[in-house]
């Protein structure tokens, strides 16, 4: 049995209602392991999960795909290290 451990971080871009900004990047920012890293006036937001598990980051990208106000959510990279 391996002490390996996983680490995983994945980017996303979503576009969001504008009118509901400050609360869709609350529950970003609210997600355990979720970092935004850019927004703009037009509502795209760029931003990443981290986990330990690849299956993690799937779970919390479709609770964030649920809050009212995102209207897309598209993922862009996926990192796996084994440390």
């Amino acid at each position: 049995m391996s002490n390996s451990k996983e680490y995983h971080v994945a980017s996303f871009i979503s576009l969001i209602d504008v009118s509901r900004k400050d609360a869709v990047l609350d529950s970003i920012r609210a997600t355990p392991g979720a970092e935004v890293h850019v927004t703009n006036e037009q509502g795209k937001v760029v931003f990443t999960i981290e986990a330990e598990q690849q299956g993690v980051i799937g779970q919390r990208a479709d609770q964030l795909k649920l809050i009212p106000g995102m209207l897309s959510l598209s993922p862009v990279y996926h990192q796996y290290i084994e440390e």
